[in-house]
């Protein structure tokens, strides 16, 4: 059976341009058996209703294919509106990566809406795009996690560089860099807004290397090959994961790593204590650091580009077949009601199941 399948792409997010491009290759792929729509949030907060077929060229000059608003509604019979007739929509795929389309506040959107839709519930995704509450959420269930001091003009580091800096909220690797001494750090962040919501910084590392890895908990729990890019720069940057070799999919790697068994099974390991704290929702992509014997979980990337299909690329998983499992997990779920239920009270069972598993 044919599913009406709304693919959301971009929003206000420096990721709006990848997200673009995941969206399109989701849709493609879902296109064989379903009937596609794509929502296209705009830089500046607005939504439009595109054809599927757009390639992503066609983004560059955009004001010829933003012909169709949408309106978004919240009291009444809530939902997305075109010329004031609500879209038929089963599910909706979020392809947004980073900002608003990531953290929880579309997931809040979306769970006010009480539709269905893919990827992280609201209190993961917020966990996840926060470099210092995940680090935090890691550290104090016993994981290793590389330590992290906020950035604060009154506050000394409280320990020695080189550091990694980041900007507390986002993804990509986007301002992310290597900064020899404190100093410098305060002022790169004063003077970029990348860092207007926070920075964060770790010990650099000199020899580590990236170790990613794919997680999916529907129909059952399962991990992909593990994948170490092939990085040329200091650090695994956004032009080698996004610009060069034709994009994420086309970057240098290592796919499976050549790792030895006892590398592997502890990585492993750690997903499956992490996944039983922060619970995978449609594909999920862990990012470790080893350095040397040492094994950090770096971060999860809850939306991560192209969806991570390519990792399961030789294990007889089809990008067809991964994608229509994410969406079927989307259906088999009942949506979040922000609302009374009678005797029964607050109807929160999702969002009460992932915060209990915090603790």
């Amino acid at each position: 059976m044919s599913n009406n399948i709304a693919v959301i792409i971009g929003g206000p997010s420096s990721e709006h341009d990848i997200s673009i491009l995941t969206g399109l290759q989701s849709a493609r792929i879902l296109a064989k058996d379903n009937i596609i729509s794509i929502l296209y949030w705009t830089k500046d907060n607005n939504w439009y209703l595109l054809d599927p077929n757009l390639e992503s060229k066609d983004f560059i000059d955009n004001e010829k294919i933003l012909k169709k608003p949408i309106e978004l509604k919240v009291n009444g019979d809530s939902g997305f509106y075109l010329k004031k007739k609500k879209l038929d929509i089963d599910v909706f795929l979020n392809s947004c990566h980073g900002g608003p389309g990531e953290d929880g506040t579309l997931q809040s959107l979306l769970d006010i809406l009480r539709v269905k839709y893919t990827g992280p519930r609201v209190v993961s995704a917020q966990i996840c795009m926060d470099k210092y509450v995940f680090y935090t959420t890691m550290k104090e269930n016993g994981l290793p996690v590389l330590h992290k001091d906020l950035v604060n003009n009154n506050k000394k580091v409280t320990f020695e560089g080189p550091y990694v800096l980041k900007p507390r909220f986002g993804g990509s690797s986007i301002g992310v860099e290597v900064v020899s001494d404190y100093d410098s750090v305060l002022k790169i962040i004063e003077s970029s807004d990348l860092y207007s919501q926070g920075a964060v910084i770790e010990k650099y590392l000199e020899n580590s290397q990236d170790i990613l890895i794919g997680v999916k908990n529907y129909p059952s729990f399962s991990v992909s090959e593990i994948e170490k890019p092939i990085k040329n720069e200091t650090l695994f940057s956004y032009s080698e994961k996004y610009l060069e070799n034709g994009g994420l999919e086309g970057s240098e790697r290592e796919l499976p790593a050549k790792i030895n068994k006892e590398l592997k099974n502890k990585i492993i390991e750690y997903v499956e204590k992490i996944n039983s704290i922060i619970p995978t929702r449609g594909i999920f992509r862990y990012d470790f650091l080893i350095d040397n014997d040492d094994v950090y979980i770096n971060e999860i990337n809850t939306i991560p580009g192209s969806h991570a299909l390519y990792l399961w690329q030789n294990l007889n998983k089809s990008k067809y077949d991964l994608l229509n499992n994410i969406i079927d997990e989307a259906l088999s779920e009942d949506p979040i009601f922000w609302g009374t239920t009678g005797s029964d009270g607050l109807a929160l069972k999702s969002a009460k199941d992932i915060q209990s598993k915090l603790g």
